[in-house]
């Protein structure tokens, strides 16, 4: 049986062994000298006896040492060894399923050439209809250009594949929408508006993730006001709202009214339109601080009197007493702990549900509405909800929606 995981480890620093059942008084043992904390877990043993055991570390040096003791101790009693990180990196993490009936001959032939040569007829003369004769409207493209995958430098763009995958799960999940994740190869910004031009036909949506802020904000302002399909990305649509939505909760726990509540931005460049949509969410008071621009500033002058700081580099000193809220774009907090600091799983997964329900791009006002969502759906003294909190994507999404309905007159005496 799994029981409870220890706080101070990470199953992203793991290692599953196949032992026979003499080995396991071997197995403690190494686990008894390790140079950092190491939890394990033990399967029931398969019909051969053979023990299956699941060791998480707190890193990867404690990993390393206890990867090689355990080869070392047990020689050929050491089945099996596998990393349950490139075990699951390997699977490709989500896969296709076949949703038409194969059955008979007489579903195959719905899927032969004559049938296909009726459809594309009729779209060919009704391209309106396309969406409700394809699996179009439910088909998203995840894409980036390997310009920002975490906190590496720039990537090859297969390299950048397995984080890919994993949003495309989270998203999958929250959404159930297919989710495809497509890096591009191309060390040119305009190819990104190009690749998303070139997918339109195929796809309800895009995503832009994994992708530096200044690429998304010129692959936006190459695409016009009027793109070819429906174009989110995981800043703007996603971190942006987590982070006002937390900014809110945090002077709200500390009994401070947003309205009247003073909040310095470190480094806004890096949160795309965050201060816009702080200011639209309520903050009154925001002052912009770029430790990076000329004379760079005093922060602890600066913010001696701020109710929050709100830092994106991850590095900033605040003053005494003034309390800061992290929110590094490219170190989120663990799926497990995102109550305590914002991930754009927060919000992405409802905006893109209202925005394929819909067929209207994300607004200002849609995301305003998804920041306030999120704060309603937020426990009591927390930050904010889990990502995964049941109703969550429901929540925003329908918040969202509520707002695109009110951009284009719907229930307000408009057509």
């Amino acid at each position: 049986m799994s029981g409870p995981r220890h706080p101070a480890t990470n199953p992203a620093f793991s290692v599953r062994i196949h032992v026979p059942p003499g080995a396991a008084a071997a197995v403690a043992g190494v686990l008894a000298e390790a140079p950092g904390t190491v939890t394990s877990r033990i399967d029931e043993p398969d019909a051969m006896g053979t023990c299956r055991i699941t060791l998480d570390a707190d890193g990867p040096r404690t990993l390393a040492w206890l990867t090689r003791t355990l080869t070392r101790r047990l020689g050929t009693d050491l089945l099996l060894t596998q990393d349950p990180v490139f075990v699951a990196a390997s699977t490709g993490k989500l896969t296709l399923r076949v949703c038409a009936a194969t059955t008979t001959g007489h579903d195959i032939a719905l899927l032969d050439a004559d049938a296909d040569r009726r459809v594309v007829s009729h779209l060919a003369a009704h391209p309106e209809h396309t969406d409700d004769y394809t699996g179009r409207r439910h088909r998203v493209a995840l894409i980036s250009d390997a310009s920002a995958v975490l906190d590496f430098d720039a990537l090859p763009a297969d390299a950048a594949l397995p984080a890919l995958e994993s949003q495309a799960v989270h998203l999958r999940r929250a959404t159930g929408l297919d989710v495809f994740p497509l890096p591009i190869a191309t060390p040119h910004v305009e190819d990104i508006a190009q690749a998303v031009r070139l997918l339109a036909p195929g796809f309800a949506a895009a995503v832009l993730v994994h992708t530096r802020p200044e690429h998304v904000l010129t692959t936006r302002a190459i695409l016009g006001a009027t793109p070819p399909l429906l174009l989110l990305d995981t800043l703007n649509d996603g971190l942006a709202v987590a982070i006002a939505a937390a900014t809110i909760n945090a002077l709200s726990n500390r009994g401070v009214r947003p309205s009247s509540g003073r909040v310095v931005l470190v480094d806004p460049a890096r949160g795309g339109d965050l201060a816009g949509l702080l200011i639209a969410s309520g903050i009154a008071d925001l002052t912009l601080f770029d430790p990076f621009g000329p004379g760079g500033g005093n922060l602890r002058a600066i913010a001696a009197e701020a109710d929050l700081i709100v830092d994106l580099t991850g590095l900033a000193t605040p003053p005494e007493q003034v309390p800061i809220l992290r929110a590094r774009p490219e170190a989120p907090p663990r799926f497990a702990a995102a109550t305590t600091g914002p991930r754009p799983l927060h919000a992405l997964p409802g905006l893109l549900t209202a925005a394929t329900t819909t067929r209207r791009p994300i607004t200002a006002r849609a995301r305003v509405a998804a920041v306030h969502a999120l704060v309603e759906g937020t426990p009591p003294d927390a930050l904010l909800p889990a990502p995964d909190q049941p109703g969550l994507t429901a929540a925003v999404a329908a918040a969202a929606t509520h707002a695109l309905d009110s951009d284009n007159g719907i229930g307000m005496g408009g057509a």
